[in-house]
């Protein structure tokens, strides 16, 4: 008859104290739909620069090949090729935010049921997201590839002066290949 009792009461606090306190808890985590909501914000921004930032050295080309002087003195090739790097950059960071994005959400929020959707034949594995681990999986490999991108943008306007400069970028470009096959391979 005590145990009935004491069982009563404990049954009583966690209906009265603890069952409100954890709803309550559970529904905190829609907090983080605003880092979602800012992430994907950013990711849009980040698209809409990388296509400016193709857009002006395209303008350029176009208007220097139709003999329209402009303001600017012509852009030399270094400058392109800088330009459009800087803009496959700016897609992958934009993609960096976006997997993120998709990420939290799925991972905290809720599971994304449009993404897998009978009707859709495609799948979308990349933002598909099951555990953390997955997500910093995805996320590391993107910051790799950026960080690749950024060493390629770099490698284009370095100047040779020396002959180990020649033999550093060797070795550079060997280290990006030997981590590119490790990223790739399969575990």
């Amino acid at each position: 008859m005590i145990k009935k009792i004491l069982s009563t009461d404990k049954e009583s606090f966690e209906c009265k104290i603890l069952n409100p306190i954890e709803y309550w808890l559970w529904k905190f985590r829609y907090v983080s739909f605003l880092a979602v909501i800012f992430c994907a914000i950013a990711s849009v921004a980040l698209f809409i620069m990388g296509t400016l930032e193709i857009i002006h050295p395209v303008k350029e080309i176009l208007l220097s090949s139709a003999g329209v002087a402009t303001e600017q003195a012509s852009l030399e090739n270094e400058e392109i090729l800088k330009g459009f790097i800087g803009a496959l950059d700016l897609y992958l960071i934009a993609v960096f935010f976006l997997i993120f994005s998709f990420g939290l959400y799925e991972l905290i929020i809720s599971k994304i049921d449009v993404a897998r959707d009978a009707c859709d034949d495609v799948e979308h594995p990349l933002l598909q997201i099951t555990s953390l681990d997955e997500l910093k999986s995805k996320i590391i490999k993107v910051i790799i590839i950026i960080l690749m991108v950024a060493f390629f943008k770099n490698v284009i306007s370095m100047k040779m002066i020396a002959v180990s400069d020649a033999l550093l970028l060797a070795l550079a470009i060997l280290a990006l290949c030997i981590g590119s096959y490790f990223l790739t391979k399969e575990h």
